[in-house]
């Protein structure tokens, strides 16, 4: 379907094209009130954006995709966005934004005015009837990653993160522990929900409960943050929701003179880059971060090609690295 155009705003509040540009780039003064309100409300009903693209562009063909994350300084973000560069299809072109909660219906607007084709969502979406009606009516498709749990979205890449919770419980009852905590931020995505619902419910079959610790946000910073609550909590394990946090906590429990994983044995996820290089080197679920910005941008352009394509749903699994930051409970790396 051809997205709204100036031209179906003009038809709609019954004036001309030259009218409806200039009331809405500010140029209306010389309208009445009623002229204007008639083009503001049927811009909004038809939910027109202007586009940079088709004022700056003209005659450039490529397909230009908007990429939403909630932060580039997050690593796992830097690794998918690196990703999605080196496989970017041709006559593609890609543009990140990274918006917080209250930034993203802005963000979306301003990827829309660039002329974006299609957009990939890599971050959950506090009011997602509200953006889809939004794209719905710029016919603009889109893909959500599994930060959120965006039911309106015909694409989806889906991570099995409650298994991925899952396999670090497993990890620990293998080794003995079983006075275990885990280091969650206040503000969890459906997707950091389901890997502490998968360790909770693994470890409630053999009847143990972690300590649910909190901390202000993913960073190295909030993981160090709550050494001191760690400590306190007396447990043999800790499963820590990312690897940011995860290396903010080891550099706190050394500085506080503990011995990993001889004293605690901790975990995290992602598999960042760095994992494998911190001393001691980190027991972390692995994402397939590489082939999901691959896949990410496949199903949105074969969305994009054709359009009453059924749902497309890709699913990836993750795997257990053990490194040396675990160990079995009472014994030596």
């Amino acid at each position: 379907m051809k997205r709204v155009s100036i031209k179906d705003v003009a038809k709609s509040s019954g004036v001309s094209t030259t009218t409806v540009s200039q009331i809405l780039n500010g140029k209306g003064g010389r309208f009445s009130d009623q002229t204007r309100d008639r083009v503001f409300k049927a811009r909004d009903e038809l939910g027109y954006i202007a586009s940079i693209a088709a004022k700056t562009l003209k005659g450039f063909h490529s397909i230009l995709i908007g990429v939403i994350v909630p932060s580039f300084r997050l690593p796992f973000f830097a690794n998918l966005i690196e990703s999605m560069e080196k496989h970017e299809a041709y006559g593609v072109r890609l543009v990140f934004f990274a918006a917080a909660d209250n930034k993203i219906e802005s963000a979306i607007r301003s990827l829309v005015a660039r002329g974006v084709g299609g957009l990939i969502i890599g971050r959950s979406i506090p009011e997602s009837m509200k953006i889809y009606q939004l794209l719905a009516k710029q016919h603009i498709p889109y893909l959500v990653l599994d930060q959120n749990s965006n039911q309106q979205a015909h694409d989806r890449i889906i991570v099995d993160e409650f298994r991925g919770g899952g396999l670090v419980a497993n990890h620990f009852i293998g080794l003995g522990h079983t006075k275990l905590a885990i280091v969650s931020p206040q503000k969890m995505t459906h997707n950091m929900l389901q890997r502490q619902q998968g360790f909770v419910e693994v470890l409630a079959q053999k009847n143990i409960q972690p300590i649910i610790i909190n901390t202000a946000d993913l960073s190295k910073h909030s993981g160090y943050a709550v050494t001191k609550k760690v400590i306190a909590s007396k447990v043999s394990a800790v499963f820590v929701l990312n690897d940011a946090m995860s290396l903010g906590l080891i550099r706190g429990l050394i500085d506080s003179g503990l011995n990993i994983p001889r004293d605690i044995s901790l975990a995290g996820y992602d598999d960042d880059d760095y994992a494998q290089f911190v001393t001691p080197a980190l027991t972390t679920v692995s994402q397939p971060v590489t082939d999901i910005g691959i896949s990410a941008i496949k199903l949105l352009m074969n969305r994009i090609n054709y359009p009453n394509l059924p749902a497309q749903i890709q699913k990836f699994n993750l795997t257990l690295i053990k490194r040396e930051s675990t160990s079995i409970y009472g014994g030596t790396a």
